[in-house]
């Protein structure tokens, strides 16, 4: 549902985050890992829009497309998640993160801003046409 903060082919990405892993491995113990997998949900807001942004006008209908298939997903957990709403972050593959706050209001906020950007994109469209 995010974006990963490091390639999966990095040498330091761990992709499943446990703030509670009181482990002997360094790489991962006491959510050392925060910032090296896991998949946060606000960039992808922010690269939605530049994809809009920098779209051929001839491409416009098929991008809108694109990003709306992928929005479906997020759609899908907000209705059937007890918080109605978005996580900070997943796990490796879009998996739940116990140790990630449930319902996060930039998560939702900047994929709400690209909703409104496709929103204007078409109305002007709409308007262009008549």
């Amino acid at each position: 549902m995010g974006m990963r903060t490091l390639d999966p082919g990095d040498w330091s990405y761990r992709g499943d985050y446990a703030n509670d892993n009181d482990s002997d491995d360094p790489t991962v113990a006491h959510g050392f890992n925060y910032h090296n997998g896991p998949e946060w949900l606000w960039p992808l807001g922010f690269f939605l829009r530049a994809k809009l942004e920098f779209a051929e006008p001839h491409t416009r209908s098929a991008t809108i497309g694109s990003i709306r298939s992928l929005l479906a997903r997020h759609f899908v957990h907000l209705n059937t998640s007890y918080w109605r709403g978005l996580p900070e972050l997943t796990n490796k593959d879009g998996k739940e993160c116990p140790g990630s706050c449930n319902t996060q209001a930039w998560s939702s906020s900047t994929l709400l801003e690209v909703i409104h950007d496709i929103s204007l994109l078409e109305s002007k469209d709409q308007y262009q046409r008549q």
